[in-house]
């Protein structure tokens, strides 16, 4: 397994199962006893409508659980 710096994932492009654009990666939401990696929080494209998506909004970001990225590469990719 790999091992990444969160702040070198920060910025990165967010697309889902297809390749279509959902956002940037803002921040992680960290679960301070274990110190894992819970959720993501994305910055939408302005073009999406937040109410039809899976996630709930959280802060104007989009908390998407960790268990969704299928892999990190240039991009970060959900899994469908």
């Amino acid at each position: 397994m790999t091992a990444s710096f969160g702040h070198e994932l920060l910025g990165r492009e967010v697309v889902d199962a297809i390749g279509d654009r959902l956002g940037v990666l803002e921040d992680f939401i960290i679960d301070v006893e274990t110190g894992d990696v819970m959720n993501m929080l994305i910055k939408i494209g302005s073009e999406l409508d937040p109410s039809k998506l899976p996630w709930s909004m959280s802060d104007g970001l989009l908390k998407v659980p960790i268990e969704m990225v299928d892999r990190i590469a240039m991009k970060v990719h959900l899994r469908t």
